[in-house]
């Protein structure tokens, strides 16, 4: 219907997404401030690394020798965690500063507004008591049972007024032009007090005035500290830092404006929510006065909407829902910002944990940034246009924006050379660009990804804005692990050099990484359950307009799962046959591993398992794709592709059980596990992780196979519905659990927090740690600069493990240091041996780890002696 406008409540509104910016603003701008600040303090202390640490590097020194070097490492690691973990408390604990005071602005800005701005009672005996009753009428109507105090503000001659107070006590103050304009504008007058009391409805009122706070706040405990700061320590590089500061002051400005803005819109258009409150609306707004920044650019820095937007946007509502490439561009600088403090924090904080982890656990915390923000703006551009189906471009730009705010999140901050994407477009500008291009995909699937739940969800949900938090929720945990690992490759090849075979050992071991795969079947999963929910009767639809009219039902497909499961399940079949085939060849390679043919027979089965799943793939897509399906047909692929792959990992797992331990002890050693996945590599990888990737893609040619035009799915039966339901139930079922199994596996690999077997060593592991040692002929420095730079250059094969090429590393790292005439070094080479000796990976991981920071300890140590001579 023409002329029907789209309510921009039906979802979290625009406000709360632009507040959720400055939140993130702030935080980010004071983590990195506030990280500076502390390293600048202790460079000014002369407190270095190595000089908070000197307590354990003088225990670890006084104790060579005089207690087993096992729990002689043990009590270095502990006591240089704690260390670690109060500088990374220290910074935390400085956001606290800026927190409080904030807060104490937002309580006492009633006090302020009541005690210094001239605010008068108006009373039932005064000579407006009309205006007084009408305004008690209307805030019954808008706000029933709610008690709202009005004052006048008898130095304002406009026709406005403005609404604040804290929760359960808000005041709304009318000007005095106002009030003197209700016997002549009365419908202007009622137009106005129904926006105040718009903004009380619309919770908004808070909002602003923490916003306002916000601001204050930062100036005064983050910015004017770091000028002083940099004033008295580092005087030569005030002016750098002074536009550095104008950035974030300029990010934070924008963001706030953002908020006051947002909110007045919302405030007229819920003042207005019917055609005659709409034109009163409109004539209220036409008398305020002209403003000169409220046209052209200078309007994004005004904290209130100049008159033209304020009508275009009463007049279409939907303008509130269209998807804001200036908002992407934020959450993508924001993530830049703030990222790189976060991870610096939290690797002091759990320096003893995982090395994932360090950037899984920021991950998902941007995750849930960039979820608040991204994911409720598509949904918003999906009411806007329901049934559009050519919103791919706007998609695409949303992704540019976003990238390119992560791209000048990095350049603003720079907080060290390891986190500056920068560094890598200057060494190799292609391999910039490249690395650029990644993200731009991953966060193009998600957007995706995010449109095609709104389509499904909201066609079924009763209560959207629970849903679309819901799914913020889970976005957190589907994007989240990518963004870590992607910020996370920035700190790899900046480190250890702009190289393309750092590059693709990044992208590899994104690939194979377990949790990666876990969010597809997480995302999978949850496109999956809308579909086998049914149809929502038009009664219970969205409310898509103010009007009130017919809800509109959202257009979403619907397939078949158990029909597409049929390829895969033939794909497994054929590989529990084929493999017999190569049985032979797995016994004998059993028995004599040193010739390499029990790995090429595993990898053989392991590739037919691939190219047959992918064959399965396009089937699949074939099956139940169409031309504008392509979302849907790579959902149900994913998630069939994710479920076979397990049984076909069983398959291949079990072949090689037998073939090493024979019949009658298959069971056994199948169920132990034994030292099997570490015997033959990455077999769960290629046949887990990397057959999914492919096999989207193929799902995706296929659905575009399919149909040469788009048709409508016929309506589900409720038979089909409850076999869906059970299959979808099933697959998605032994999907989370192969994740779970793959997260399991490698925390029990590293940390070793579950009893472990005896890991079986290749010959080039025993190679490397059995080399000959010479006692005391490599000085400790020289040793130090060995290990420092052992691991900076990895391969291909170090990813991949195919021959325990990690290992291989740290067996020589732990042999080389031997030699040194450092006493530390020698001890600790000694534990390395004795767990190379039990076989235990994990103790031989957290060696090297610990070798590693004692060697950076030392090195600093050094430097600072030579620069005191």
């Amino acid at each position: 219907m023409p002329g029907r406008r789209l309510n921009p409540f039906v979802l979290p509104s625009s406000t709360t997404s632009r507040f959720l910016i400055l939140i993130a603003a702030t935080v980010a701008g004071c983590l990195y401030l506030n990280g500076f600040l502390v390293t600048l303090w202790r460079e000014l202390a002369h407190l270095p690394e190595h000089a908070r640490h000197a307590e354990c590097l003088s225990a670890l020194r006084s104790g060579v020798r005089s207690i087993e070097p096992i729990l002689l490492l043990d009590r270095y690691g502990k006591c240089a965690a704690g260390v670690a973990t109060m500088s990374s408390l220290l910074v935390i604990a400085s956001l606290a500063v800026p927190v409080a005071f904030a807060l104490l602005l937002y309580a006492l800005h009633p006090l302020r507004a009541l005690r210094y701005d001239p605010l008068a009672t108006v009373g039932d005996g005064d000579a407006h008591a009309d205006l007084v009753r009408r305004f008690g009428v209307i805030a019954e109507q808008e706000l029933p049972g709610r008690n709202i105090r009005m004052l006048v503000d008898s130095g304002r001659p406009g026709i406005t007024g403005r609404a604040f107070g804290l929760p359960r006590r808000h005041v709304v103050a009318l000007s005095m032009g106002l009030v003197i304009a209700h016997s002549t504008k009365p419908a202007a007058v009622e137009a106005v007090l129904r926006h105040e009391l718009a903004h009380i409805r619309n919770r908004d009122v808070g909002i602003a005035h923490i916003t306002v706070a916000i601001w204050w706040s930062f100036l005064l405990t983050a910015c004017v500290p770091m000028v002083a700061a940099m004033a008295i320590g580092r005087p030569a590089e005030l002016p750098a830092w002074c536009a550095r500061l104008s950035v974030l002051v300029l990010v934070l400005w924008l963001a706030r404006t953002a908020v006051l803005r947002a909110r007045e819109h919302h405030a007229d258009v819920r003042a207005g929510d019917t055609a005659e409150r709409q034109d009163a609306m409109a004539r209220a707004i036409e008398t305020d006065g002209p403003t000169w920044w409220s046209r052209g650019p200078l309007r994004h820095f005004g904290n209130h909407p100049g008159k033209r937007y304020r009508l275009a946007v009463l007049e279409d509502p939907g303008r509130l829902l269209r998807l804001d490439q200036w908002e992407m561009a934020t959450a993508g600088l924001l993530a830049g910002l703030g990222f790189a403090p976060v991870y610096t924090v939290y690797s002091y904080l759990d320096s003893e944990a995982v090395l994932d982890l360090r950037f899984f656990v920021p991950g998902v915390m941007f995750g849930l940034l960039v979820s608040g923000i991204v994911v409720v703006a598509v949904w918003r551009a999906g009411i806007e246009r329901p049934t559009e189906r050519g919103s791919g471009a706007a998609l695409w730009w949303a992704a540019t924006s976003f990238t390119l705010g992560v791209v000048a999140g990095q350049f603003v901050t720079r907080v060290s050379s390891e986190q500056w994407i920068w560094t890598i477009a200057f060494a190799n500008p292609l391999l910039g660009l490249t690395y650029c291009l990644v993200l731009l995909l991953i966060v193009r699937v998600f957007l995706g990804w995010a449109k095609a739940c709104f389509s499904a969800w909201t066609a079924v949900s009763v209560r959207p804005r629970t849903i679309a938090l819901a799914t913020v929720a889970l976005s957190g945990l589907v994007v989240g692990p990518w963004l870590g690992f992607w910020f996370h490759g920035i700190t790899v090849i900046a480190l250890a050099g702009s190289t393309w075979d750092l590059l693709a050992v990044t992208l590899v071991t994104m690939a194979r990484y377990s949790p990666l795969v876990l969010t597809i079947a997480l995302a999978c999963a949850y496109l999956l359950a809308a579909g086998t929910r049914g149809r929502s009767v038009p009664g219970r639809s969205l409310r898509l307009h103010l009007d009130g009219g017919a809800p509109v039902l959202l257009q979403r497909s619907y397939v078949r799962v158990a029909r597409a499961a049929a390829p895969a399940a033939i794909a497994c079949v054929a590989v529990a046959v084929s493999g017999f085939a190569l049985h032979p060849m797995l016994t004998e390679g059993s028995r004599h591993k040193e010739t390499g043919q029990f790995l090429a027979a595993v990898y053989v089965t392991m590739g037919v398992a691939v190219g047959l799943l992918v064959l399965a793939a396009l089937v699949i897509g074939v099956m139940i794709g169409g031309r504008g399906m392509g979302g849907w047909s790579m959902a149900h692929a994913g998630t069939v592709l994710l479920a076979a792959a397990v049984p076909m990992s069983l398959v291949i797992l079990g072949h090689v059980a037998v073939a090493e331990c024979g019949w009658e002890r298959a069971g056994a050693c199948l169920g132990q596990g034994a030292p099997l996945p570490l015997t033959i590599g990455n077999y769960a990888t290629l046949t887990y992780a990397y057959a999914v990737y492919p096999g989207l893609v193929l799902a995706g040619c296929g659905s575009l196979m399919r149909a040469r035009r788009h048709r409508a799915a016929p309506e589900p039966r409720r038979g089909a519905l409850r076999v869906v339901a059970a299959v979808v139930t099933v697959v998605v079922t032994l999907a989370l659990a192969a994740g779970g199994y793959g997260i399991l596996r490698n925390w029990q690999l590293t940390v070793g927090a579950s009893p472990y077997a005896r890991m079986t060593w290749q010959k080039s592991v025993i190679d490397a740690a059995n080399r000959p040692i010479e006692p005391g002929t490599v000085p400790g420095l020289d040793s130090c600069r060995y290990a420092l730079g052992v691991f900076a250059s990895p391969e291909l094969g170090d990813v991949l493990n195919v021959d325990q090429r990690y290992y291989v590393l740290a067996a020589t790292l732990i042999n080389r240091v031997a030699s040194s005439d450092d006493p530390v070094l020698q001890e600790t080479a000694k534990a390395g041996f004795v767990w190379l000796g039990r076989g235990r990976a994990d103790m031989v991981t957290k060696v090297v780890d610990r070798l590693l920071h004692y060697c950076a300890l030392v090195r600093g140590e050094h430097q600072a002696n030579a620069g005191a001579s």
